[in-house]
């Protein structure tokens, strides 16, 4: 399977965490970490054993000297490099592969064990991983996760206690305390272990949980337990704590899960990127919800429409006819759809204009649908439908159009999405797309940026919006999935559709957004006149891929 399309950690380093506190309840903590990670591992043990993101290799090292055939997965380059000092050091025997946890580089049913320890709610895909830990798993092997416990009494206390201090002024309301938020710091999620039982349990088995530790970061507790306890006393409590938080893993500060596989029959089909039910995208996509709460802004269509206008040619084929205009010409249409909110205006353009009988409009924020709707003078029979595209059901052969206007790199599920725009459209219905397919993540290509930069500092600088100075790399307001997938938009859609029409424009995206277009045209023609002649000689240039495309497909027969 293909791996999740966004922020693995592959450069982490875990010399940040060298500043944790060394109080006895820390020590003790970390000790008891250390000590079952390997106990629970190896118990009933006996072929090759797997350990996931496993940083340093502590427990690869540790699992090697007890006869076990072990192997270690770590994207980071620097953590392999301190992996193979501990192998040495060590004496142990393990073989190091750099990889991610989403798309293991090992044949099915190969390991006896597998542990990931500390690092799922690391992983940019935790659903993935567990699909691809599982797949990898021996039938009668075992599963071993572990994780901090953002669920436990410690977290839970510690946070009311840390509302109620910022509340009063004993805490700056920027001072991070131990058991404040993670995400999206360096997590990708809060693990608890109900959040653990809702991704695990659709392709395993809970053999078991079990707690360590009571009460670690308590506001206070460090204090009590060095300072106002005798070493003997404190090691008891601590100890005492332990063996209760040993019983109710769902209350303790770390819990270590046991998982045994379900059989093959019964797990779910993994014919998705990402499912909703995996814990680091529930995270991402209300965050992509806020994102859009904050920022939609219906007012941006004068800018963007001033920027198309210049694509309109190589779009359509005629300077003077959007893309919308074209579109609208196939017609007539009775039914349509729009897929996710444009802040160019598009959904009112269209309805305006009488180019369906109906509309229905499709988004994923609340907040931007209200907008919309503002926006739209006579409604008539226009409904407007929350939605996450990644997992939206269309109904069955509804529409005779359905169009998408720079929101589909927004969407991970592109495969499935396409699949379910193929069903909601009747024989003959044409599918659109306006959107932007360069460089995933907006990551531009150096030839592409040294082109950009070099026209901005030939520019007179009242004409940059904004005193806009070099670009240097993708823009500060993307949201959690923009661009997610942007340059795989219209290879995935040429697989399912009959192409009717393909137009690309923008081979120097985003200049024409950093500039005044509007002022460049009364004041500077043949100024814009050459920008326009070097947009032309870029999209010339191989090396160059056009961000922009307006395609019209058809549902297949």
């Amino acid at each position: 399977m293909s791996a999740p399309c966004f922020d693995i950690q592959r450069d982490w380093d875990s010399a940040g965490l060298e500043g944790w506190p060394t109080s006895f309840d820390t020590r003790f903590l970390l000790g008891r970490i250390a000590e079952l990670a390997v106990e629970i591992t190896a118990e009933g043990a006996s072929g090759p054993v797997l350990e996931v993101a496993a940083a340093e290799a502590l427990h690869a090292c540790r699992l090697s000297h007890r006869g076990l055939e072990t192997f270690v997965v770590e994207p980071s380059w620097a953590m392999l490099a301190r992996a193979a000092a501990h192998r040495a050091e060590l004496g142990a025997r393990i073989t190091l592969v750099r990889g991610i946890a989403e798309t293991l580089p090992f044949h099915d049913a190969t390991f006896d064990r597998i542990l990931i320890d500390s690092a799922i709610d690391h992983l940019a895909g935790p659903d993935a991983g567990i699909r691809e830990m599982t797949r990898v798993l021996k039938p009668d092997g075992r599963l071993v996760i572990s994780f901090v416990n953002y669920g436990g009494l410690a977290a839970r206390a510690a946070r009311l206690f840390y509302r109620w201090a910022r509340r009063i002024g004993l805490a700056r309301p920027d001072e991070r305390m131990v058991w404040d938020t993670p995400v999206p710091i360096e997590h990708s999620f809060e693990c608890t272990l109900g959040v653990l039982r809702r991704v695990c349990e659709q392709y395993l088995e809970l053999d078991r949980a079990v707690g360590v530790s009571l009460g670690w970061g308590l506001p206070g507790w460090a204090n009590v337990v060095d300072h106002r306890l005798s070493e003997h006393r404190a090691r008891q409590v601590v100890e005492r704590l332990d063996r209760l938080a040993c019983h109710v893993p769902a209350l303790a500060d770390y819990v270590f899960t046991v998982w045994r596989p379900r059989p093959r029959v019964a797990r779910p089909r993994d014919d998705a990127r990402v499912r909703a039910v995996d814990p680091a995208y529930q995270w991402k996509i209300r965050a992509e919800a806020e994102h859009w709460t904050r920022f939609f802004n219906p007012g941006l269509h004068g800018v963007f429409r001033a920027a198309e206008r210049l694509d309109d040619a190589r779009y359509t084929g005629s300077p003077d006819r959007s893309w919308l205009d074209d579109l609208a010409a196939r017609g007539p249409f009775g039914t349509a759809a729009v897929l996710g909110c444009d802040a160019g205006g598009y959904e009112a353009a269209w309805w305006g204009r009488g180019s369906s009988e109906e509309l229905d409009v499709y988004d994923l924020t609340p907040a931007v649908l209200r907008r919309v709707r503002a926006g739209m003078t006579d409604r008539g029979r226009v409904r407007f439908i929350q939605a996450d595209l990644n997992f939206v059901q269309l109904p069955a052969a509804r529409y005779d159009v359905i169009w998408s206007s720079g929101c589909l790199h927004h969407v991970v599920n592109l495969e499935s999405l396409f699949a379910e725009v193929e069903r909601a459209l009747r024989d003959g219905g044409l599918f659109a797309i306006h959107d932007y397919v360069g460089e995933r993540r907006m990551q531009f290509a150096p030839e592409r940026l040294a082109r950009i930069n070099a026209l901005l500092r030939d520019l007179p600088p009242r004409y940059r919006c904004g005193g806009t100075a070099d670009v240097t790399g993708p823009p500060p307001f993307l949201s959690p999935f923009c661009a997610v997938r942007s340059d795989e938009i219209l290879e995935v859609a040429r697989a399912r559709f009959d192409v009717v029409h393909e137009g690309r424009a923008g081979a120097l995206f985003p200049l024409f957004l950093l500039l005044d277009l509007p002022a460049l045209e009364r004041e500077e023609p043949a100024l814009l006149e050459r920008l326009l002649r070097a947009e032309e000689e870029a999209l010339a240039d191989p090396r160059l891929r056009a961000c922009g495309a307006y395609a019209v497909l058809r549902k297949r027969r």
